[in-house]
């Protein structure tokens, strides 16, 4: 593990920030419509205490005493979240080095990403804090999640803690995701967004993550690094014990000029990128879609031990073009052991069905939802299949009974993915929450559903000692 600023290791440098025994907001507000506003909103729901609003023209926000001065607060401060206009940010941020606040947040933008000027203010925020021994996350940031010591983000995340650790250059990406993925079951030890990165980066907070023994699985969205070799090596050692769930933005050209406006970002060359996050096991992310995707199966599913999918059907011709998608994507459909072609004879009807691989239920498996069940466990349990793969057109709580029942005295647990296709777009959407919630990795598309499967089986191969092909 490498040394902070302080000497200290990454882990025991940056613990801190996410654990302050006090926060003072700068620029708070109780207008609505205000950033400053909402995020004080986010801190009382959490119930946060003590919080200092700071403001020089306001008395009271929203039953606190406000000080005009972070100085002027009476006790230690040691998180300040910065919400004043551009122009008063560098004198905010004096204001906390004199108070000796130990971390600052600058969620204010129009620095680095502004251009020369900007810059050149943003490096000398980041002079005087380091010579006050003050760290700095952003400018240009939401700055940190962390429910288990109440700090929130702008949107609702949840309240309760789990295993899931975000960092981000994006604060859209860090505020999307835990947000969305909360209200899907999906819990965070932790959530960053570092923004501009003038002092801590994303590569700090990945190091951290990777050692925090809260945070079992990260997800993050990054447009570039300032020390590649570093990123590399530590995503590499980190991989190999937590899945790393990457979306990486600025692969085209256009799409690094991007990056440079939006936080500053090097981007840097695609041939370059994909090859590193490949050799570093890192799941590569290319959408908001696959994030989440990816998400929701490594949070839930177990690695498969190998690539050998079993598709069970209810629609006949879904069946056959996910085959074709599975083969494309280098995973492989073996044959049922005799075992298993035995019971799926005795449950599948003889005339429109099928007990090879693909199974298709046919139209028993709406007449008789239970035949699922049935056919799950069986394929479950036969040794020549690593991971399956369910579509239907039963949903709801049937759906969701039928798969928990059917997987929960299974011994060796296999990767469950489930396409839902029953009714309208809006109808299936509906029941993603419930699946998601009892923890099932659930997809509207069986083409989405096959390429979490092969996410899976690389991750596993990478742990085994190989690489992942993004």
């Amino acid at each position: 593990m490498s040394k902070g600023m302080s000497g200290k290791t990454i882990f025991d440098e940056l613990d801190p920030i996410f654990h302050p025994r006090s926060v003072a907001v700068l620029g708070a507000s109780a207008k609505q419509g205000k950033i400053a506003r909402v995020l004080m909103d986010r801190f009382l729901e959490m119930g946060f205490k003590p919080l200092y609003p700071v403001n020089p023209r306001e008395s009271e926000i929203m039953g606190l005493r406000v000080f005009h001065n972070i100085k002027d607060v009476p006790g230690p401060v040691d998180l300040a979240i910065i919400l004043t206009p551009t122009d008063a940010a560098l004198a905010a941020v004096k204001d906390c080095v004199t108070k000796k606040v130990k971390t600052i947040v600058v969620t204010t933008s129009g620095f680095g990403e502004a251009g020369e000027q900007g810059r050149k203010v943003q490096q000398e925020m980041v002079r005087i804090a380091r010579k006050g021994g003050t760290r700095i996350i952003g400018p240009n940031c939401v700055g940190i999640y962390c429910p288990s010591s109440k700090l929130p983000f702008l949107c609702q995340a949840g309240k309760d803690s789990g295993t899931v650790g975000v960092v981000s250059q994006s604060g859209f990406f860090a505020d999307f995701i835990t947000q969305t993925a909360c209200a899907n079951n999906i819990k965070f030890s932790k959530a960053i967004s570092c923004g501009n990165e003038a002092d801590l980066n994303a590569v700090d907070f990945l190091e951290y993550l990777g050692e925090d023994p809260e945070t079992e699985l990260i997800a993050g969205y990054i447009e570039g690094v300032k020390d590649g070799r570093r990123f590399y090596e530590l995503s590499r050692e980190i991989s190999k014990k937590k899945p790393i769930i990457l979306w990486k933005g600025g692969l085209t050209e256009a799409g690094a000029r991007a990056a440079v406006s939006h936080t500053g970002a090097i981007a840097g060359s695609r041939a370059v990128w994909e090859g590193a996050l490949r050799q570093a096991g890192i799941v590569g992310a290319r959408s908001f879609e696959e994030v989440f995707d990816y998400l929701y199966a490594f949070y839930n599913q177990p690695l498969p031990k190998g690539k050998r999918v079993g598709i069970i059907s209810g629609p006949g011709s879904t069946a056959v073009g996910t085959t074709d998608i599975c083969l494309e994507l280098g995973l492989e459909l073996p044959h049922f052991s005799k075992e298993t072609v035995e019971k799926l004879r005795r449950i599948i009807p003889p005339v429109g069905g099928s007990v090879n691989n693909p199974i298709d239920l046919s139209l028993a498996s709406l007449v008789n939802p239970l035949i699922h069940k049935d056919a799950i466990d069986a394929v479950a349990r036969d040794k020549n299949i690593d991971m399956l793969l369910l579509i239907t057109v039963i949903g709801g709580e049937q759906l969701r009974e039928i798969v928990l029942d059917a997987t929960r005295n299974v011994e060796n647990k296999k990767p469950l993915v489930v396409t839902l296709m029953g009714g309208t777009t809006q109808e299936v959407a509906q029941d993603f929450p419930l699946m998601l919630g009892s923890g099932i990795s659930v997809y509207p598309d069986a083409a989405r559903a096959a390429k979490v499967l092969k996410k899976l089986w690389e991750y596993a191969e990478f742990r085994a000692g190989g690489s992942i092909c993004i």
